[in-house]
């Protein structure tokens, strides 16, 4: 098949007009002007997108797919009363409720044009199933949770089952990880030993890190709402608190979790020694833009660690915590917090967020053999983005034109692995009234 566009962003290499990508057996195996590329397959069918532009699918590097019935439930909280009132509203739903859940954060990726996803998983399976029911390309993090160094053994082992579980139900597309919650949640003995499981096990490790203040002051000090308020709320309350006086990255560090094929969470609150830290170790960071602004925590430093060459994909985060799955918000909201917080308009452009939110988050999962830009060999994940109307036309720039320009909303189809799972903005596998159904039944129980 030649799929063809006013527009093809390989990414990776300058933009065409009038392009088209060829598409075979799931792979891409030419690209190029329309007309050049017709003449090498004269006998291939054609697709014509005609005033859109066809780049590649999105790597959301951070989502909870499980926790999309939350939307809207938790605004307008800092982010440790955001947490507080999580903890309470989560004990309201039963384990199947989270299937649902799942598979309406799945359908809103696909419908915005996210191909690739790195979730964090409360619920594996209803996470993976919903994965596997969209056809997402998904690096699935199985989260652990453990302050008593008395139950370390436990913990792991725990982990390990689901891990398991979860690498039974995985289709071709899926990956599975582990997921040391945060340094508030989790021992600095336990985040040592289930580093060691994951490099035992060839796993990558995603860990939420330096999101807030209110971690720093939990671990460098042993106090704040993390210390007292959230530790009582979920029965830790007894459990000594030790302060570290050291920023949660070099606490880390001190407990050889850099030593395991690592994805930082967030990093809002990262020093430049910090930063330094992050590449000496080559850990990946999953940056939340918006996530990170709504629950008041702050700018990540994405142009320093960018400038030290940290490889940088962007996240959206869950539902809970922002309000829509939309990356081209994240892209905006990327350059738009670091020209303010530098007070400079040219320290940030549209081509470094749209690589950030394409091979860039492919670099973090560690796909980018296989997707985040249209190269010759790389698997089919491709997005078309309707520009017809776009306040940009006539475009004389797409990649401003799609960045500054274009929103969720204006995806209408996308190919992943070659197989075609949205088109003309119809879902082709699923039913999506059902899915939407199902999960407002599962949210009257948030209500209530």
């Amino acid at each position: 098949m030649i799929y063809e566009a006013e527009w093809v962003l390989p990414v990776t290499s300058p933009a065409i007009k009038q392009g088209a990508v060829v598409v075979d057996q799931g792979s891409v195996i030419d690209f190029g002007s329309a007309a050049e590329v017709r003449t090498r397959h004269p006998e291939r069918e054609v697709t014509s997108f005609h005033h859109a532009i066809l780049l590649p699918g999105f790597v959301n590097t951070h989502v909870h797919l499980d926790y999309s019935v939350f939307r809207g439930l938790l605004d307008d909280c800092d982010f440790g009363d955001w947490m507080l009132r999580f903890m309470v509203a989560k004990r309201r739903l039963e384990p199947a409720d989270y299937a649902a859940s799942a598979l309406l954060g799945a359908r809103e990726c696909v419908s915005s044009g996210i191909t690739s996803i790195g979730d964090t998983v409360f619920d594996g399976e209803a996470t993976m199933r919903a994965a596997n029911r969209f056809g997402l390309r998904a690096h699935a993090f199985v989260e652990a949770f453990g302050m008593d160094d008395t139950k370390i053994s436990r913990v792991v082992k725990q982990t390990a089952d689901r891990v398991g579980r979860l690498r039974e139900i995985a289709g071709p597309l899926a990956h599975v990880g582990v997921s040391p919650h945060a340094p508030y949640t989790v021992s600095g003995p336990l985040y040592r030993a289930l580093t060691e499981f994951a490099k035992a096990e060839h796993l990558k490790i995603a860990t939420h890190l330096a999101e807030s203040r209110a971690e720093v002051t939990f671990v460098r000090n042993g106090s704040g709402v993390l210390a007292h308020d959230f530790r009582e709320m979920v029965g830790w309350d007894d459990l000594t608190v030790t302060p570290t006086g050291t920023s949660p990255i070099k606490y880390l560090e001190q407990w050889d979790v850099f030593e395991g094929d690592v994805i930082a969470i967030h990093c809002v609150q990262a020093s430049q020694t910090d930063i330094e830290v992050l590449k000496r170790y080559d850990v990946a960071v999953a940056h939340c833009p918006k996530s990170n602004a709504k629950l008041g925590c702050g700018i990540a430093p994405i142009g320093a660690m960018l400038a030290e060459g940290v490889r940088v994909g962007l996240g959206t985060d869950s539902l809970a915590s922002n309000n829509i799955l939309d990356m081209f918000d994240e892209m905006r909201m990327t350059i738009f917090l670091q020209r303010a917080s530098q007070q400079s308009a040219v320290c940030m452009g549209a081509q470094q967020a749209l690589e950030m939110a394409t091979i860039g988050g492919a670099r973090v999962l560690g796909s980018h053999d296989l997707v985040g830009s249209i190269d010759v060999g790389k698997r089919a994940d491709l997005i078309a983005v309707d520009m017809e109307h776009s306040h940009f036309a006539p475009i004389d720039d797409p990649v401003s034109a799609l960045v500054y320009g274009a929103n969720q909303e204006d995806v209408f189809f996308a190919l992943i692995d070659g197989k075609v799972v949205y088109d003309r903005k119809t879902f082709v596998t699923v039913d999506s009234e059902r899915i939407a159904h199902e999960a407002d039944l599962v949210r009257g129980k948030l209500r209530g």
